[in-house]
């Protein structure tokens, strides 16, 4: 992360810890719990108490599983009010108070791409960056909201200073099936930064586009005598597909030990990466894109 950029922008909403309102709901604690208050009530009711079936603890079980319910709708409701859990229409209102609505994506009659609404996960990001563009886009988050408010085809934006001139440099990165962006979404961007609302007049911007490090990936898994070729390949292609999407942002690294884990699979005995030959690391206006994947299968194998 380079040394101007706000530490704050880099919130990991995985790693905060579990909200203390949010309560784990144990539905047989519950039933002790009614159980323990009928006895206390009347004491001649502890042996209908502990048979299953009998109309007592029956109703008491109902009651449990009622309070269960009611407290599983108080959590949810608790999760709707935090951003790192708010979706659908409880993002849409958390986010007004930001003054950030949802980006449609347009139709594209070209690739036969319908209209579609910015996914939660995208919009979660620009809310939280949201508070840096209140005023200009003088620091990194502001340029990165704005740059990615500018067009909802966009997956990731960087700013990197590069000079002690107030040069700034805005990577974009698209978000389609080539991570390069397009000059449509390059042209909005910089109208976008430019505008006299947004971009301070000491600010010497340049918009373009990411730097791309495509990366073929070539790689023998020998099985061990058993599983079914074809069950562990849909495996591998699953694994391989989350770990493209997961280091498809800018400055992430595809590290050998990943492409390794994505590769070795439950009936993997053995995997051989030919290509690429290690780490790729990507800097900060830089992404790395897993372009193809050649993976042989083999399931002869000694014991």
């Amino acid at each position: 992360m380079p040394y101007y950029e706000n530490p704050s922008l880099y919130i990991d909403f995985s790693r905060l810890a579990p909200p203390q309102v949010v309560e784990e709901i144990d539905y047989e604690k519950l039933v002790t719990i009614y159980q323990n208050q009928v006895v206390l009530k009347q004491p001649l009711l502890k042996r209908a108490v502990r048979l299953e079936q009998s109309p007592t603890n029956v109703i008491l079980e109902a009651e449990a599983y009622g309070e269960m319910i009611v407290r599983a709708r108080i959590n949810a409701a608790a999760r709707a009010v935090m951003l790192p859990f708010a979706k659908g229409t409880d993002l849409d209102n958390l986010a007004a108070f930001y003054n950030v609505y949802r980006d449609t994506i347009p139709a594209d009659p070209v690739t036969g791409r319908l209209a579609a609404p910015e996914d939660d996960t995208r919009f979660r990001r620009r809310v939280q960056l949201a508070p840096e563009a209140f005023s200009t886009a003088g620091s990194a988050g502001a340029y990165i909201f704005h740059a990615l408010t500018a067009d909802p085809t966009i997956r990731d934006v960087s700013v990197k200073k590069i000079n002690d001139r107030a040069g700034i440099k805005v990577s974009v990165m698209n978000s389609g099936n080539d991570p390069k962006p397009t000059d449509a979404q390059l042209l909005a961007v910089t109208k976008k930064l430019f505008s006299p609302a947004i971009k301070p007049l000491t600010d010497v911007v340049s918009v373009a586009p990411v730097g791309v490090h495509y990366v073929t990936l070539d790689a023998t898994v020998n099985l061990y005598p058993g599983p079914d070729s074809s069950l562990v390949s849909a495996d591998i292609t699953k694994a391989l597909q989350a770990l493209r999407n997961r280091i498809a942002l800018t400055g992430r690294d595809l590290t050998y030990s990943a492409l390794y884990s994505a590769l070795n699979q439950e009936g993997v005995q053995e995997v051989k990466i030919n290509s690429p030959n290690g780490t790729i690391e990507a800097a900060d206006d830089e992404c790395v894109w897993i372009q193809s994947a050649n993976v042989q299968i083999s399931s002869i194998r000694r014991e």
